[in-house]
């Protein structure tokens, strides 16, 4: 019975370690650091969670270059029944603004888990859109045209001048005008990283329970019967022990009979002999007064 219930003891034991390995307590959050084009950012999570369980998600960035944003966000998916990825939250933290260098922006994600969900980890994803404008100043030219009325040299088709005056058309003046041109680019950029894993129950950990629960229900009936056992052992080493005692006064009594009975059948046997010795002595003589007579 020893044997078993040692054996029992350490299977609930090793079971106990597995299941609180599995199951946590309360979990640390933890902190990951990464940077995107314009942003030095930090990912405050839970280590762990429960299905059911409602988390806070902390995002912290900071500015590394002056810049248009059009959408600083995080989102946060999970895999569900079949591997299919379900947003389960999502939050921004700036929105068609200009940030400078060195800014700082902060925001907090609170979700709940679904209780459907497996066992694994949550994927957050933290998108940057940015929108940059580059100026660039171009040039064309501008003719301006004069009329000079006057004698010009005119050359006829044979090469004959002709002396021709009048209004002559001119153009001695040229004008260069400059005017800016912007070019805007969008810039997408995106990071992919684990965070909270889910402790949702398996299989495995199912069988791991129920033997659990099976082995410590044997265990209780066995300490039970255990514990039975030694209330009434420990019975009858108390009855053992009083009938030792008993035994042991009995001998007591029994020595000291003996001895009395040996100490009377002395006493006994010594009048005996004491009045035998009177009885067998010879009476005394009467010598000594005849001789008195005589003389």
């Amino acid at each position: 019975m020893i044997s078993n219930q040692r054996v029992w003891i350490l299977s609930i034991v090793l079971l106990a370690i597995v299941l609180s390995t599995m199951v946590p307590g309360n979990a640390a959050n933890v902190s990951k650091n990464f940077t995107v084009t314009h942003f030095d950012l930090t990912l405050t999570f839970p280590e762990t969670a429960n299905p059911g369980d409602s988390i806070m998600i902390s995002v912290n960035a900071a500015a590394r270059t002056s810049v248009r944003v059009v959408d600083l966000s995080i989102q946060v998916l999970a895999y569900m029944e079949g591997g299919d990825l379900q947003s389960i939250g999502s939050v921004s933290l700036a929105n068609d603004q200009n940030v400078k260098k060195g800014d700082t922006l902060q925001k907090d994600l609170t979700l709940t888990i679904p209780t459907n969900i497996p066992r694994g980890e949550l994927i957050a994803i933290v998108s940057e859109t940015t929108s940059t404008t580059t100026y660039a100043y171009g040039s064309y030219p501008t003719y301006y045209y004069e009329n000079y009325p006057g004698y010009y040299p005119y050359y006829d088709y044979y090469g004959y001048d002709q002396n021709y005056a009048g209004p002559y058309w001119y153009y001695p003046y040229y004008y260069s005008y400059y005017y800016p041109q912007s070019t805007s680019q969008q810039d997408v950029e995106s990071k992919t990283l684990p965070c909270t894993y889910v402790l949702a129950t398996t299989p495995e950990y199912v069988q791991l329970r129920s033997d659990y629960d099976r082995l410590n229900s044997q265990y209780q009936d066995t300490q039970a019967k255990y514990q039975q056992a030694t209330s009434q052992i420990n019975e009858l080493n108390n009855k053992l022990a009083a009938k030792d005692k008993e035994l042991n006064d009995a001998r007591i009594l029994g020595y000291a009979f003996i001895a009395a009975t040996a100490i009377v059948l002395a006493a006994l046997v010594a009048i005996v002999l004491l009045s035998r010795r009177k009885t067998n002595a010879p009476p005394p003589t009467a010598s000594a007064p005849n001789s008195q007579s005589a003389q």
